[in-house]
């Protein structure tokens, strides 16, 4: 009987430990797993936080200045616009890029030279154009630009006009970038502009009313536009004697030379003929500026009596002498010696009595 009361109670006691046991492991793995799980999420919490934020910014590599970008996609275009640097200072040269690419079959046209560019200053402008290994396009557009003015500025849309020819479509399109928006610093330091005005230095004191010196001055002044005008009107009237003695000079030394040549053969008639008249021609021509070398005998004579007082005596003599010239060059007619001496005495004559009635009329 005291057997049978102590195994009970001993079995009793079994089961008390053995549940005790459970009730003290179960807590403690259920505490563990929580610590764990509490962990990974801390750690994840940490990874998370420590990644960079996505933003048009491009990262900065060494030596690179960071640029910002804009991404515009349209059908089978894609156009990106870049601005390096982000944050540029006033008078900093600022790069544009433009690159638009097109898939194979379609045909693209990039915006005009500074289309939409109109208030910054171009300093440099350099455009590329190349075909990919599958037939697209890529083509790009780079300005150097610089800014007008700091503070808050932009760069506008740019229009890409393109046409997909891939289903027989010819319709053209249009595609408008979005804008750059950015700040350009200013050169100086913060707080270096004043924020107030000076104050005035006070009243300036009045000049007295000198009316002399006012006639003064306008009577130097009238004297000195007279004696410019004089001067002017004096040496065009020497340059115009110069130039008149410089014809009758060079006349007679271009006689004296074809005079030396001797009389010409009957193969060389011809030419002799025409510088002989051309001499007299340039004469007058130079001489009284009548600029006709294209005109015909007979349109000469009527331009050089409108712009020439000749005699009758010499109008007549004129006349007779570019008439024997022109049988000579025009009818074939083949003059003997006398009569080529007689034409070139003719034309000494005509330059001699010339020269004198004109020097005689100025």
């Amino acid at each position: 009987m005291v057997d049978e009361r102590g195994r009970a109670a001993s079995g009793a006691d079994r089961r008390r430990s053995r549940g005790t046991s459970v009730e003290q492991t179960l807590p403690g793995s259920a505490s563990a797993w929580w610590r764990w799980r509490f962990a990974i999420l801390l750690g994840l919490g940490l990874l998370a936080a420590c990644q960079p934020d996505a933003t048009d910014e491009a990262p900065a590599e060494p030596g690179v200045a960071p640029e910002i970008s804009r991404v515009t996609e349209e059908g089978p275009v894609t156009a990106t616009v870049a601005l390096a640097p982000a944050a540029p200072r006033l008078g900093d040269p600022l790069k544009l890029t433009l690159t638009v690419e097109a898939r194979p079959g379609v045909r693209i046209e990039m915006p005009d030279f500074g289309e939409a560019l109109g208030r910054y200053s171009i300093l440099d402008f350099m455009p590329r154009l190349s075909t990919g290994d599958d037939g697209g396009v890529m083509a790009r557009q780079e300005y150097t630009l610089r800014g007008p003015a700091s503070g808050r500025q932009r760069i506008p849309g740019l229009r890409i006009e393109y046409v997909d020819e891939r289903g027989g479509d010819a319709t053209p399109r249009e595609l408008i970038t979005d804008e750059l928006a950015f700040e350009i610093e200013s050169v100086l330091p913060e707080g270096a502009v004043a924020d107030t005005l000076r104050s005035a230095r006070g009243h300036l004191p009045e000049l007295g009313a000198r009316w002399w010196s006012r006639w003064l001055w306008l009577m130097l002044g009238a004297a000195l536009a007279a004696g410019i005008a004089w001067g002017v009107v004096t040496w065009r009237r020497q340059a115009a004697e110069r130039a008149r003695a410089t014809a009758f000079e060079r006349a007679l030394q271009r006689l004296g030379a074809l005079e030396e040549r001797g009389l010409p053969e009957a193969s060389a008639v011809d030419a002799w003929y025409v510088e002989l008249s051309d001499i007299v021609r340039r004469y007058i021509e130079d001489r009284h500026a009548v600029r006709a070398p294209e005109l015909t005998t007979e349109e000469f004579l009527l331009e050089a009596r409108r712009s020439v007082a000749f005699s009758p005596a010499h109008r007549d003599l004129l006349s007779t002498f570019l008439g024997s010239c022109d049988r000579v060059k025009f009818a074939r007619y083949s003059p003997g010696a006398d009569e080529s001496r007689s034409a070139l005495e003719a034309a000494r004559r005509f330059l001699g009595e010339a020269e004198s009635d004109f020097a005689e009329a100025a």
